[in-house]
Protein backbone atom coordinates (compact mmCIF):
# COMPACT_ATOMS: atom_id res chain seq x y z
CA UNK A 1 0.00 0.00 0.00
CA UNK A 2 1.48 3.33 -1.11
CA UNK A 3 2.22 6.39 1.50
CA UNK A 4 -0.93 8.28 -0.05
CA UNK A 5 -3.16 5.15 0.16
CA UNK A 6 -1.95 4.47 3.76
CA UNK A 7 -2.77 8.32 4.92
CA UNK A 8 -6.37 8.09 2.92
CA UNK A 9 -7.07 5.16 4.84
CA UNK A 10 -6.02 7.50 7.96
CA UNK A 11 -7.96 10.11 6.83
CA UNK A 12 -11.44 7.83 6.51
CA UNK A 13 -10.43 6.01 10.38
CA UNK A 14 -9.84 9.63 11.84
CA UNK A 15 -13.91 10.75 10.13
CA UNK A 16 -15.30 7.67 11.16
CA UNK A 17 -13.87 7.90 14.70
CA UNK A 18 -14.80 11.55 14.82
CA UNK A 19 -18.45 10.17 13.78
CA UNK A 20 -18.65 7.79 16.43
CA UNK A 21 -17.50 9.81 19.14
CA UNK A 22 -19.69 12.48 18.37
CA UNK A 23 -23.08 10.18 18.34
CA UNK A 24 -21.69 9.21 22.07
CA UNK A 25 -21.23 12.88 22.71
CA UNK A 26 -24.42 13.66 21.43
CA UNK A 27 -26.41 10.94 23.48
CA UNK A 28 -24.40 11.87 26.45
CA UNK A 29 -25.73 15.33 26.52
CA UNK A 30 -28.81 14.68 25.38
CA UNK A 31 -29.83 12.92 28.01
CA UNK A 32 -30.61 10.21 25.01
CA UNK A 33 -30.40 6.35 25.06
CA UNK A 34 -27.87 4.74 23.02
CA UNK A 35 -28.87 3.02 19.88
CA UNK A 36 -26.85 -0.55 20.91
CA UNK A 37 -29.44 -2.65 18.50
CA UNK A 38 -28.78 -5.36 21.54
CA UNK A 39 -25.52 -5.78 21.15
CA UNK A 40 -24.28 -5.31 24.48
CA UNK A 41 -25.13 -3.00 27.55
CA UNK A 42 -24.44 0.71 25.99
CA UNK A 43 -26.40 2.01 28.67
CA UNK A 44 -24.56 0.46 31.36
CA UNK A 45 -20.96 1.93 29.84
CA UNK A 46 -22.18 5.55 29.20
CA UNK A 47 -24.07 5.69 32.62
CA UNK A 48 -20.91 4.34 34.48
CA UNK A 49 -18.68 7.13 35.91
CA UNK A 50 -15.73 5.73 33.74
CA UNK A 51 -17.88 7.58 30.86
CA UNK A 52 -16.61 11.14 32.62
CA UNK A 53 -12.92 12.07 32.83
CA UNK A 54 -13.49 15.31 35.13
CA UNK A 55 -17.09 15.96 34.39
CA UNK A 56 -15.98 15.87 30.05
CA UNK A 57 -17.12 12.80 28.14
CA UNK A 58 -14.80 10.46 26.95
CA UNK A 59 -16.75 10.59 23.78
CA UNK A 60 -15.80 14.66 23.72
CA UNK A 61 -12.08 13.60 24.30
CA UNK A 62 -12.48 10.85 21.19
CA UNK A 63 -13.40 14.09 19.29
CA UNK A 64 -10.83 16.08 19.61
CA UNK A 65 -8.39 13.24 19.45
CA UNK A 66 -9.69 12.56 15.89
CA UNK A 67 -9.92 16.12 14.90
CA UNK A 68 -6.06 16.61 15.75
CA UNK A 69 -5.27 12.93 14.00
CA UNK A 70 -7.09 13.79 10.89
CA UNK A 71 -5.76 17.38 10.89
CA UNK A 72 -2.30 15.84 11.26
CA UNK A 73 -3.30 13.04 8.67
CA UNK A 74 -4.69 15.81 6.33
CA UNK A 75 -1.14 18.30 7.07
CA UNK A 76 0.83 14.78 5.50
CA UNK A 77 -1.12 14.13 2.62
CA UNK A 78 -0.96 17.82 2.19
CA UNK A 79 2.83 17.87 2.46
CA UNK A 80 3.12 20.40 4.47
CA UNK A 81 6.86 21.38 5.33
CA UNK A 82 8.70 19.22 7.61
CA UNK A 83 5.26 16.77 7.80
CA UNK A 84 7.15 14.11 5.45
CA UNK A 85 9.54 14.28 8.18
CA UNK A 86 7.71 14.20 11.96
CA UNK A 87 3.98 13.26 10.59
CA UNK A 88 4.56 9.50 10.59
CA UNK A 89 6.10 9.87 14.07
CA UNK A 90 3.46 11.89 15.51
CA UNK A 91 0.70 9.41 13.76
CA UNK A 92 1.99 6.83 15.41
CA UNK A 93 2.45 8.52 18.78
CA UNK A 94 -1.14 9.65 18.64
CA UNK A 95 -2.37 6.17 18.04
CA UNK A 96 -0.02 4.00 20.58
CA UNK A 97 -1.61 6.52 23.11
CA UNK A 98 -5.28 6.04 21.79
CA UNK A 99 -4.80 2.32 21.66
CA UNK A 100 -3.26 2.13 25.32
CA UNK A 101 -6.55 4.02 26.37
CA UNK A 102 -9.00 1.82 24.47
CA UNK A 103 -6.93 -1.23 25.66
CA UNK A 104 -7.66 0.31 29.54
CA UNK A 105 -11.26 1.33 28.81
CA UNK A 106 -12.14 -2.24 26.85
CA UNK A 107 -10.32 -3.40 30.38
CA UNK A 108 -12.75 -1.58 32.67
CA UNK A 109 -16.14 -2.74 30.86
CA UNK A 110 -15.00 -6.34 30.58
CA UNK A 111 -13.93 -6.63 34.23
CA UNK A 112 -15.25 -3.50 36.48
CA UNK A 113 -18.52 -2.71 34.53
CA UNK A 114 -18.91 -6.47 33.33
CA UNK A 115 -20.46 -4.54 30.41
CA UNK A 116 -19.87 -3.79 26.90
CA UNK A 117 -20.52 -0.60 24.74
CA UNK A 118 -20.69 -2.08 20.65
CA UNK A 119 -19.78 1.81 20.00
CA UNK A 120 -16.52 1.75 22.72
CA UNK A 121 -15.54 -1.43 20.77
CA UNK A 122 -15.64 0.47 17.38
CA UNK A 123 -13.33 2.95 18.43
CA UNK A 124 -11.30 0.75 20.08
CA UNK A 125 -11.10 -1.14 16.96
CA UNK A 126 -10.26 2.18 14.47
CA UNK A 127 -7.70 3.56 16.83
CA UNK A 128 -6.22 0.03 16.17
CA UNK A 129 -6.61 -0.04 12.71
CA UNK A 130 -4.78 3.27 12.29
CA UNK A 131 -2.08 2.46 15.04
CA UNK A 132 -1.32 -0.79 12.74
CA UNK A 133 -1.24 1.41 9.54
CA UNK A 134 1.41 4.16 11.18
CA UNK A 135 3.64 1.17 11.60
CA UNK A 136 4.34 1.07 8.37
CA UNK A 137 5.60 4.74 8.03
CA UNK A 138 7.68 4.34 11.07
CA UNK A 139 9.09 1.33 9.79
CA UNK A 140 10.14 2.76 6.69
CA UNK A 141 11.70 6.02 8.64
CA UNK A 142 14.15 2.97 10.49
CA UNK A 143 14.64 1.74 7.36
CA UNK A 144 16.31 4.75 6.10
Amino acid sequence: MGAFLRWGALAVLAIAGMGVAAYLTYTHYADQPIACGGLGECETVQNSEYATLVTIPVALLGILFYAGFLALVLARMARLPLTEEWAPLAAFSMTLAGVAFAAYLTYIELFVLEALCIWCLALAAIVTVAWLITIVDVLALTNE
